[in-house]
């Protein structure tokens, strides 16, 4: 994984990740595994991969963006 990617904001499952708290490690739709850094609002950027599988009807995990 390049530091770009990892600089980037992911997209993450609701369902495998209900409530990260700061620090918590989560893995992202891409795979990426990293501390929880909180939600943005308003990212610089985005990770291509993440915004790839978020356009999906269903993840990578098997849930889909609807499933809490």
């Amino acid at each position: 994984m390049t530091a770009e990617i990892e600089r980037a904001a992911h997209a993450y499952c609701p369902a495998c990740n209900t409530d990260p708290g700061r620090g918590d490690p989560v893995t992202a739709l891409c795979g990426a595994t990293h501390p929880f850094w909180g939600r943005r609002e308003r990212p610089v950027n985005n990770c291509p991969a993440c915004e790839t599988l978020a356009a999906k009807t269903f993840y990578p995990c098997g849930h889909t963006g609807s499933e809490r």
